[in-house]
């Protein structure tokens, strides 16, 4: 089976990153599905049901045999103490389990895309100490650590200029990364780490406070 990365944080926190390139047939006989998963399964149009059995194989790696439900902001949860989150991008799909609340991105690397859409998300103080040599990938970090910022949050604050920011970082693999979700009432620091799997991008957020 196609696990291409799993990252173990002395337990706390977890993600296991897979490359979705079985047949449906091939990860049905791999999950052996519950007669009710079935049943969901089967009325999931295919796209859904790919990313179904997708998360099915990454959670049963994890070693947790739960439901995934969701809340009103469409926020995944987990009937245990531990908290998810889940990404797609092109065939792969990376769930992430911690003992912290957690929001994970990855994303292929698109230059060309990221270029057009960077004044969406980056905000002039930010743009300020990013290389010019290395500015696409700054900006794949900071899209996918935005992203994550806003799974974290469950949605609830949108906008990747006013809500989201990164402080000044390196480009060190797994090294921590400070940033801020702020509205106009607070602001609070989250921990950011990223790494790279082939291609793509995979940004994980974290709330230690």
């Amino acid at each position: 089976m196609p696990i291409i990365d799993y990252i173990n944080n002395h337990n706390q926190t977890k993600i296991v990153t897979w490359n979705v390139t079985e047949t449906n047939e091939e990860l049905l006989e791999y999950l052996q599905l519950e007669e009710y998963r079935m049943e969901k399964y089967k009325n999931l149009r295919p796209k859904q049901a790919r990313e179904y059995l997708g998360l099915r194989a990454c959670l049963k790696e994890l070693g947790l045999n739960y439901d995934v439900n969701y809340d009103e902001n469409g926020k995944p949860y987990l009937p245990t103490n531990k908290e998810i989150s889940i990404t797609h991008s092109y065939g792969l799909v990376a769930v992430g389990v911690s003992s912290f609340n957690i929001g994970i991105d990855i994303e292929l690397a698109r230059p060309k895309k990221i270029q057009n859409i960077k004044h969406k998300f980056v905000r002039p103080d930010e743009l300020a100490w990013i290389p010019k040599e290395k500015e696409t990938e700054f900006l794949h970090i900071i899209w996918g650590m935005k992203e994550g910022l806003y799974k974290l949050n469950g949605g609830n604050l949108w906008n990747f200029l006013n809500h989201y920011r990164a402080e000044e970082f390196e480009l060190i693999e797994n090294n921590q990364i400070i940033c801020w979700i702020s509205d106009e009432v607070k602001s609070r620091k989250y921990h950011a780490f990223y790494k790279m799997i082939d291609e793509y991008y995979l940004v994980w957020v974290l709330d230690y406070e």
